[in-house]
């Protein structure tokens, strides 16, 4: 069973291939600016298709040799959690941008150019667009205006299942509040199997490390007239230089850390930070009646120690907290994909 997993990000893309359910390599592919700077497609696209192509010239596989390739799915049209196979539509959604462009939707197009080319099947897992919300999470205060389910779903849904087992408890049987914490950041609520309700500070909910999460809307219905931004530099500015970006300059928690113990006015910003994941995880407890079997925490972000100790000191009153430091994606997407040409796992047509 030899899989090669693609998972591409805002700034590199991540490799790796899966011998019989074990990592035989991985790989972070870096690119430039003047790269991240061109259109998904097809700019990008051909440039990060020509480095997948290099790095499996590099460890001597020919794509012939693989038995799948597990795609990690991005901004496709909401569906259930699962195993998905890629097909025409998803490449379709995926190159178009249905629910947004992402780094993500790069990995279903390059899975089904390997398969037309080397007739490998391609599989995605638990896309950036799984839908499970409760129908009564989708209302806002203005009609016409839905929230939508847009998150780490593939993070969180591994993590959640691994802190089910880790309870002792069956996934479908666990109530679990997840948070990913890394350049974005999503909070999702686990009740029956299901992610019920959620954040995605694209959009909502806290701010990340260069997510700008929920604003006053009329504050920032000002803020982008002020500057005459466009809609895509105002997606820019929110999705890509907001949060602790924003204030910060860069993008490293640790460097954030060093500064926020010498200057009172970055030790705030921090402090908000892990103020408002609080008060996100916090609001979910009705869903629950107010009773949790975990809060359990995963990403980049939940490596530094500082920020765990914050965040217990925030949430202790909630019982039992769990940390998952790092990310756990890509066994997500080998695992999900193994399992399904095992048979163990069911295949969804897209």
């Amino acid at each position: 069973m030899f899989i090669l997993v693609l998972n591409p990000g805002s700034t590199s893309t991540r490799v790796a291939l899966y011998e019989n359910g074990s990592c035989r390599d991985s790989s972070r592919l870096e690119h430039d600016n003047a790269t991240l700077d061109m259109p998904l497609f097809p700019d990008q696209y051909n440039v990060r298709k020509d480095q997948v192509f290099a790095y499996l010239k590099s460890q001597k596989v020919d794509p012939r040799e693989l038995d799948a390739v597990a795609a990690r799915g991005g901004r496709l049209k909401p569906i259930p959690s699962g195993v998905y196979r890629v097909n025409g539509q998803m490449v379709l959604h995926a190159r178009e941008g249905l629910q947004g462009q992402h780094p993500a939707n790069i990995a279903v197009v390059l899975a089904a150019e390997i398969e037309q080319t080397y007739g490998v099947p391609g599989f995605s897992v638990d896309p950036i667009s799984v839908d499970e919300l409760d129908d009564i999470a989708r209302i806002t205060g203005l009609k016409g205006v839905e929230r939508s389910s847009l998150s780490h779903a593939l993070s969180m849904k591994a993590v959640a299942k691994r802190a089910a087992r880790d309870l002792g408890l069956e996934y479908e049987n666990a109530r679990l509040i997840v948070a990913h914490l890394g350049g974005g950041g999503s909070i999702s609520a686990h009740s029956g199997g299901r992610m019920v309700d959620l954040y995605n500070s694209d959009q909502e909910g806290p701010f990340a490390v260069e997510r700008a999460g929920g604003i006053p809307s009329l504050k920032l219905l000002e803020y982008l007239e002020g500057r005459s931004l466009s809609f895509t530099q105002g997606v820019r500015k929110l999705t890509h230089e907001g949060g602790l970006y924003s204030y910060f300059g860069v993008r490293s928690i640790r460097a954030m850390e060093d500064l926020s113990h010498k200057e009172t006015s970055a030790k705030i910003v921090l402090d908000a930070y892990v103020y408002q994941i609080a008060k996100s995880i916090a609001s979910f407890l009705p869903i629950f009646s107010g009773k949790v079997d975990a809060v359990v925490f995963t990403g980049g972000v939940v490596h530094s120690t500082g920020i765990q100790k914050a965040l217990e000191e925030k949430l202790f009153f909630l019982g039992k907290i769990l940390w998952y430091p790092g990310e756990f994606e890509m066994d997500a997407l080998a695992e999900g994909v193994r399992a399904a040409l095992l048979g163990q796992e069911q295949v969804h047509e897209y």
